[in-house]
């Protein structure tokens, strides 16, 4: 199972003071910890702030409990200067769920469950089944456990 998370509007308000950057990561991290099979993929432009694939989990790890470092293991493409017409078919339009599914097709096999996280639904095509959005300005809150629960539960078997 893999978790697309987001970093800006989802682990903290956007935009945010530095202080309060990753704010709500623990809750999301005390939910993962009931879920040991979920594998994250940062999806965020904050993978942007280091060149290599390596160097942008190596990087996100550092904001994350011991407990889940392990559990990062992976970041999506950067298409932003990818041609729309190479991107399948309906996704030409939404740039983060394009990133999301070229990581998937390019690292799982076809079948494997997700999720993708975030705050931003027009990256994502409409009423899409993996997407849980949250508010940008109220990010990831105790409300929102019980659908990530459910979410993953289902997805986790």
């Amino acid at each position: 199972m893999i978790l697309f998370l987001d970093v800006d509007g989802v682990l903290h308000p956007d935009p945010a003071p530095t202080r309060h950057y990753f704010c709500r990561l623990p809750l999301l991290e005390e939910i993962l910890m009931d879920y040991p099979k979920v594998e994250i993929v940062i999806s965020s432009t904050w993978r942007l702030d280091w060149a290599e694939e390596s160097e942008q989990i190596d990087g996100m790890k550092e904001h994350f409990s011991l407990a889940l470092k392990n559990r990062i293991v992976g970041a999506t493409p950067d298409h932003r200067r990818t041609p729309s017409s190479c991107a399948p078919s309906g996704l030409a339009g939404h740039l983060r769920e394009w990133e999301c599914m070229d990581w998937l097709r390019t690292y799982r096999p076809a079948g494997t469950p997700y999720l993708m996280l975030d705050d931003r639904p027009w990256l994502f095509r409409p009423n899409n089944p993996h997407l849980m959005i949250v508010d940008c300005d109220d990010v990831f809150l105790p409300g929102n456990e019980a659908e990530l629960r459910s979410r993953l539960a289902s997805r986790c078997g």
